[in-house]
């Protein structure tokens, strides 16, 4: 499976009960199927980074949130990865990309769909996850990853649970 260019909306939201309920509410009324969400605390604000399809409607419903005094809110391309369920294979992608100079502005997980949409990963229940990246620059990022060859080592086992060791991988350290 190779990376997938995504929009995702970041939806800025003050702290008070039902918020979140309310950002949920309003895609899933319009036919909106969420397939992702993050939240983090941004200055005080909640930040719920959503992505769902169809991306129009998801869109409108957004513009409509603005004006309704939610926001604001951010419209941004992201890269979902795919990438095996292991640890450290978030860390190959960061390694990979900070030997190319190119900065990841955050990351997250999100489930893989199976052939008929379901969230059962590609594999079946132990498939792979996606990983959700924004890059600073999102053009040169998926040409070293396609020029990488994504999942790393996949010819000699890597993809299958069983990474080849580089210099990067002495600490040990997980994703």
């Amino acid at each position: 499976m190779d990376p997938v260019c995504l929009t995702e909306f970041s939806v800025y939201l003050d702290h008070r009960p039902g918020e979140l309920a309310g950002l949920h509410g309003a895609p899933r009324a319009a036919g909106v199927e969420m397939q992702s969400i993050s939240t983090t605390e941004h200055m005080e604000r909640g930040c719920v980074r959503i992505i769902g399809e169809p991306v129009d409607t998801l869109r409108r419903v957004c513009e409509s949130l603005v004006e309704s005094g939610v926001g604001p809110i951010v419209e941004a391309p992201v890269v979902a990865i795919p990438i095996d369920n292991r640890p450290g294979a978030v860390r190959d992608i960061a390694v990979l990309m900070s030997d190319n100079r190119i900065n990841i502005r955050y990351v997250y997980l999100m489930p893989a769909r199976g052939v008929n949409g379901s969230a059962k990963g590609d594999q079946g229940e132990g498939g792979n996850v996606r990983c959700v990246f924004r890059f600073d620059d999102l053009d040169k990022a998926l040409a070293v990853i396609r020029d990488a060859d994504w999942p790393p080592g996949a010819a000699n086992g890597a993809a299958n649970g069983n990474p080849q060791p580089g210099p990067a991988d002495e600490s040990g350290s997980a994703a």
